[in-house]
């Protein structure tokens, strides 16, 4: 079980790190001749042109990628998506996967270890955060709350070797393991940041693990959902930027991958053959998961969601109890969204929908200016009327309704002894 409050130390290492990366977003958004708020507009106005017709495009993307070679699925939810994979995989494949948030949204990992396959995790974060049997902390920095010196001491546990407990040191070393798990691959798994109507599918990336994930595998499946698409290459890409800028505060990552299917060459004779240095089998999983509902009934805004996490690097909430808040699917407010839609109302409170001091920091840092807090307050207004409380809510209210405040019989002298402010 996660523990509610995060440790002291645990605190400062992210709020160093979330105040270093709000300068340097700045710096990247000035460096393009915009401010904030403009740039925001921008990016936000690009995102919200394609679910004005969604059905419509979704259905000419799918027959587009199909062109080009994938081999499209899509699936309702978690299970069927499983049942999926399960088809795809091979049982004695073994497996690579890059940071795929969606793969968590099915409970990929799960999946993998319940069916006795042998994979391994590719991006340094989750490596990490894996050695630890921790939990995410983080959309973009799973292991944000793991110091340098805990890392260090870990590879001495683990491998025997001593390693300078400094970040280059630490990451020439672990990436040199992450690299002998890919060279021996079979299936790579990745997530994907956008996928277009034309037909190709975009993954950005910093650590190069992705585009190795993606090619030197024979098979390579692709898991998104279906709210990850855009009109046009132009415009994914620059929302590729956004989620760089946004995401860690750089102009643009080391690595944007357009992948058009799989790999061919026609170097003999012109006559074209599929399967050539890149994979020679591409799958794109298309995910709903509750997606249709959330248009259909007032929370389709969330879908416009880049997953950059910038939402939860000034929240409050975060801080305080870190992944614990929003649920296993995704961190904050969006992953109370995500919860509504796909629990029960019952596990939307146990995942803090009552925790959000509705400050509005997601809002403020959301580059497609997505209304998180009015999105806990419907949640809250369904629980409400569903009497889905919490005993500290349930008493206020009670005592509200018997003596016209939430502390109960008012002594002059004393205070409440309960205040009911967090």
């Amino acid at each position: 079980m996660k523990k509610m409050f995060l440790q002291e130390k645990t605190k400062k290492t992210i709020k160093k790190v979330v105040l270093a990366y709000k300068e340097r977003r700045s710096e990247a958004i000035t460096s393009l001749g915009f401010s904030e708020d403009e740039y925001k507009e921008k990016v936000a106005s690009l995102r919200s042109k394609v679910f004005k017709d969604f059905e419509e495009r979704l259905k000419t993307a799918k027959s587009n990628l199909a062109n080009r070679g994938f081999i499209v699925h899509e699936v309702t939810n978690k299970k069927e998506a499983q049942t999926l994979l399960d088809k795809i995989l091979d049982k004695k494949e073994k497996i690579i996967k890059a940071k795929t948030n969606t793969g968590r949204e099915i409970g990929l990992e799960s999946f993998l270890k319940r069916s006795g396959r042998q994979f391994s995790e590719t991006d340094l974060g989750d490596y990490i955060a894996d050695m630890f049997q921790s939990e995410d902390m983080h959309y973009v920095l799973p292991a944000i709350h793991i110091t340098p010196e805990e890392i260090s001491l870990k590879i001495k546990d683990r491998w025997q070797d001593d390693v300078v407990a400094e970040e280059e040191s630490l990451t020439h070393y672990l990436c040199g393991k992450i690299r002998e798990n890919i060279l021996q691959a079979d299936t790579g798994i990745t997530g994907a940041n956008f996928f277009t109507c034309d037909g190709e599918v975009l993954l950005l990336e910093n650590e190069g693990n992705i585009s190795l994930v993606s090619r030197l595998p024979k098979k390579h499946i692709i898991i998104c959902g279906i709210d990850k698409i855009t009109a046009n290459v132009s415009d994914a890409v620059d929302l590729c930027q956004t989620a760089a800028i946004f995401g860690t505060g750089q102009r643009i990552t080391q690595y944007v991958s357009i992948i058009s299917g799989p790999s061919k060459t026609a170097d003999i004779q012109n006559k074209l053959v599929v399967g050539a240095q890149g994979a020679q089998e591409v799958h794109l999983i298309l995910i709903d998961n509750g997606r249709r509902r959330m248009i259909e009934e007032g929370f389709g805004d969330i879908l416009r969601c880049i997953n950059c996490g910038a939402c939860i690097n000034f929240c409050p909430v975060y801080h305080q109890i870190g992944s614990c808040y929003g649920g296993e699917k995704y961190i904050g407010s969006k992953g109370l969204v995500f919860s509504f839609f796909n629990d029960s109302l019952d596990e939307v409170v146990k995942k803090g929908n009552f925790k959000c001091t509705l400050c509005g920091n997601c809002l403020e840092n959301c580059p497609m200016k997505i209304d998180l807090p009015d999105m806990v307050r419907k949640i809250r207004r369904i629980q409400s009327k569903r009497k889905n409380q919490t005993a500290q809510n349930t008493k206020m209210i009670s005592t509200i309704d018997k003596f016209g405040n939430p502390f109960g019989k008012i002594d002059g002298q004393k205070t409440p002894d309960k205040l009911y402010c967090c």
